[in-house]
């Protein structure tokens, strides 16, 4: 009861989207989950997870490798989530039998390879009618319905105190320079700093400094995340 209590009161002192991260690792420790993901629900024709993913600390390379083999379009627990507005849990062992055959291996090893063996997202709505859901990933038994139930409930204030982080965003776009957009843009379309830099005739060196610029004046944790909220901004396309 004690830990409920602490928690709520993290979530009443959230300023900034790092400190809502910093919550959502805290609530997946307290169930053992390896990594969380705030991320918008795709559509049918989105390809790339990455582009949609908002607040997330998934281990090094799993979003990369995901979108690399082409995970997205067919992915069951996203297909579930557009029509479903209740949690969708997933395990290894039976969620790839809904993939084409092609992609069954793929899916396990990349998984497998991350010690992720069990997961379940909860959709969640804002104000505005956006839709999306917040992930918990991991290696652990099923969710009891308590635990399912309780972390629910976390899920749901920490969704709305993001939407309220949301609405503070709109002097954004006056923030970056045209150089950090520039920088933006081309990562959102998948370059490398080296290779950024080679197309701008800067050094990585520089490229880094405008990318750690933009995630401050953004207030992001890291280069998906930035990515993620410059386009939904549409500070870049």
């Amino acid at each position: 009861m004690k830990g409920q209590e602490a928690l709520f009161n993290r979530l009443n002192a959230i300023k900034t989207e790092i400190d809502l991260a910093g919550f959502l690792r805290e609530l997946a420790d307290r169930f053992d989950f390896k990594g969380f993901m705030l991320v918008n629900i795709p559509a049918v024709v989105d390809d790339r997870l990455a582009r949609l993913i908002v607040l997330s600390d998934m281990p090094s390379g799993l979003i990369e490798t995901y979108d690399a083999i082409g995970l997205l379009k067919n992915s069951p627990v996203f297909a579930t989530l557009r029509r479903s507005t209740a949690p969708v849990s997933w395990n290894s062992a039976t969620i790839n039998k809904d993939r084409p055959t092609s992609e069954i291996d793929s899916s396990r090893q990349l998984f497998a390879y991350h010690d992720m063996t069990l997961g379940v997202y909860f959709p969640v709505h804002g104000s505005t009618g956006d839709r999306a859901a917040v992930g918990f990933l991991g290696n652990r038994p099923d969710l009891t319905h308590t635990e399912l139930g309780e972390l629910g409930i976390f899920v749901l204030h920490a969704y709305d105190v993001y939407s309220c982080l949301k609405n503070k965003d709109q002097t954004a776009p006056n923030l970056l320079t045209a150089r950090e957009l520039e920088v933006l843009h081309w990562a959102a379309n998948g370059k490398t700093s080296t290779e950024i830099a080679a197309i701008l005739s800067l050094s990585d060196h520089t490229v880094n400094t405008y990318m750690n610029s933009a995630m401050r004046k953004l207030d992001c944790v890291n280069r998906t995340q930035l990515v993620a909220k410059a386009l939904r901004l549409h500070l870049i396309s």
